[in-house]
């Protein structure tokens, strides 16, 4: 008598069949991820440089910003610290900074008081992105 229905070698052989099909996407999305990191960090400093620019204007103070290995922070004329620290995503790391981010100093007509570049470096995929800042017009560019 034959019975319907699946049996459990036959279960066993589409579960491993579906696996080896996954693979190769969470390959990808590991890899997406990553770079979504990088470009995440790079979009937390623009914010924050913006954000400085912002308030020097307003404010007419100086404003600036001071960047370590793995976090920066937003300070006032004062040294008082505008928010709290920003960290940046764990494995993305400041790996070389110019002097003109050694603070990145922000005047009250929007402009900086140098102009200079940051790299950030990902750990994981060994990937690096600069971000340039101009003195005369504040702004920032990103370069691969």
């Amino acid at each position: 008598m034959k019975e319907d229905g699946l049996t459990f070698l036959e279960i066993l052989i589409v579960i491993f069949i579906f696996s080896l099909f996954l693979i190769p996407v969470t390959i990808f999305i590991q890899k997406y991820h990553s770079s979504y990191l990088l470009n995440s960090a790079i979009a937390k400093i623009i914010e924050g440089i913006n954000l400085a620019r912002e308030c020097a204007i307003n404010e007419r103070k100086n404003f600036s910003i001071v960047f370590e290995k793995d976090n920066f922070k937003i300070m006032k004329e004062n040294n008082a610290i505008l928010f709290k620290e920003i960290k940046l995503p764990d494995n993305i790391l400041i790996e070389e900074k110019s002097e003109g981010f050694s603070p990145l100093v922000l005047l009250p007509d929007g402009t900086t008081k140098e102009a200079g570049y940051l790299i950030l470096f990902d750990k994981i995929t060994k990937k690096k992105k600069k971000l340039k800042i101009h003195n005369i017009t504040g702004k920032c560019i990103v370069e691969e």
